[in-house]
């Protein structure tokens, strides 16, 4: 479970580090579990497929092809719940996360018989991976626990510069909510999509928060017009579903865009 101590002023990233180290030493149930709060660890791998199947592979799968000659990258793997999905689908798999317990989730994998992933350490703003070398970078219950507005955008500039040519992204990230949340009204959605341009002036929330709990909340409107401006064309928009306590109908916290990396095209030189 997350930390009950207090908010201070420790690094965001440092507290998430602390944090997962503390809840890996008490053992590997509790370890395994936290990210989700699932209740043991052969739930946390079973649910993260089913989640990885609805939310990532659903949305995206029409605008790729031949998804076991691809690689896909995971921002925020957290204990690897979905990222082990993703293995059973894709030739690689890629997941990058602040903690240092990359060995320990490897570890893991192997035992489960996975052996076609990299795990790597971030520093909580960029991607240590090359150049136009993924085919589809996704992320889920990560980006609402990002500190600051400017720590999105650069993850959004990241998963521009990772992704190859027409390659595809779908990001999630937190919305308000006051009307719709654990409903399922569309009407109630849609006074959620008008309550947001009011509250969010700015486009965006930064909320001083504890340990794995919302940091950020972004307008759909203004995350839309971030990501055109990047260079990215939007294919489709999503919301989470949240299971009460089995079923996928009610709107969850998150928004999602499935994305496509559109090349930019070269300044051409005009003599005159």
């Amino acid at each position: 479970m997350p930390s009950d101590k207090d908010i201070d002023n420790r690094s965001h990233i440092h507290g998430f580090q602390e944090e997962i180290f503390k809840m890996r030493k008490a053992s590997k149930e509790t370890f395994f579990t936290w990210f989700n709060n699932d209740k043991d660890l052969d739930e946390s791998f079973i649910r993260g497929s089913w989640d990885f199947i609805y939310y990532i592979l659903y949305p995206t799968i029409k605008h790729l092809n031949y998804v076991e000659n691809k690689t896909i990258l995971e921002i925020g793997y957290g204990g690897g719940r979905m990222l082990a999905a993703a293995t059973r689908f894709f030739k690689n798999a890629i997941g990058i996360d602040i903690h240092d317990e990359n060995d320990y989730v490897l570890e893991e994998f192997k035992r489960r018989g996975i052996n076609n992933v990299n795990l790597f350490k971030s520093n909580g703003k960029s991607l240590p991976i090359v150049n136009n070398s993924v085919d589809l970078v996704y992320s889920f219950i990560v980006f609402q626990h990002i500190e600051k507005i400017e720590i999105f955008k650069q993850y959004l500039k990241e998963t521009y510069r990772v992704l190859k040519d027409n390659g595809i992204a779908v990001l999630y990230f937190g919305r308000v909510y006051k009307f719709s949340f654990n409903k399922n009204s569309k009407m109630s959605y849609f006074l959620d999509r008008i309550y947001e341009n009011l509250k969010l002036k700015d486009g965006y929330v930064e909320i001083p928060a504890k340990i794995n709990e919302t940091n950020l909340k972004v307008s759909l409107s203004y995350a839309k017009k971030t990501t055109k401006k990047l260079g990215f064309q939007i294919l489709k928009v999503l919301t989470s579903r949240r299971k009460i306590p089995d079923e996928i109908n009610f709107y969850g916290r998150q928004y999602g865009l499935v994305l496509r990396k559109i090349k930019k095209k070269k300044k051409s030189s005009v003599n005159i």
